[in-house]
């Protein structure tokens, strides 16, 4: 039930702001070459298309997939990988960036697996975890850990904070997998 995510967003930049050239083109060296005026033209504001990657899980057998909102935030496309190797076309159905919490769903999709939702008040601190995601693009990766703690407050990630710490490796690409 644990898919990868791809996300491609088209963004507008300053093309030698992105590519950190700016300040290399304002050395006076150039102006041998190309003259004072070298420096005063302005570089030029370009579309260029950002990628992105995460996880998610399919919470029910209609397609639905939950995933963190910072995954998909501004997407243009999205493209879901199952674990069976079967892509599918995403769509955004509701985000709320203050829990970074995002909901996509794939249509015309049959025989899905689902990873239905725990109840976290019922979490110990101590008990064994999973993390399942999709970490560096390497699909269907596990690590484990043990919960540290509960409701973790005062992080500073995002406005609503009630976090479950664990020591089960996450890095990126994990965002969007489930807890087990």
């Amino acid at each position: 039930a644990v898919v990868h995510i791809r996300v491609e967003k088209t963004t507008k930049g300053n093309y030698h702001n992105r590519q950190g050239t700016e300040e290399m083109f304002n050395h006076p060296f150039f102006d041998q070459f190309f003259g004072p005026q070298f420096r005063q033209q302005r570089p030029q504001q370009r579309e260029y298309t950002q990628r992105g990657q995460g996880s998610g899980f399919i919470i029910n057998e209609k397609g639905y997939i939950l995933t963190n909102n910072h995954v998909v935030e501004g997407a243009d496309t999205i493209s879901v990988t199952l674990s069976d190797k079967r892509e599918f076309t995403g769509e955004i159905i509701g985000t709320d960036p203050q829990s970074d919490v995002a909901l996509i769903k794939i249509d015309d999709a049959s025989n899905l697996p689902v990873l239905p939702l725990g109840d976290s008040s019922k979490l110990e601190v101590a008990e064994w975890v999973i993390a399942i995601g999709n970490p560096f693009g390497l699909s269907q990766t596990v690590t484990v850990g043990v919960v540290s703690a509960t409701g973790r407050s005062s992080v500073g990630i995002n406005d609503y904070e009630n976090f479950i710490q664990t020591d089960a490796a996450i890095n990126p690409g994990n965002s969007g997998g489930p807890l087990i």
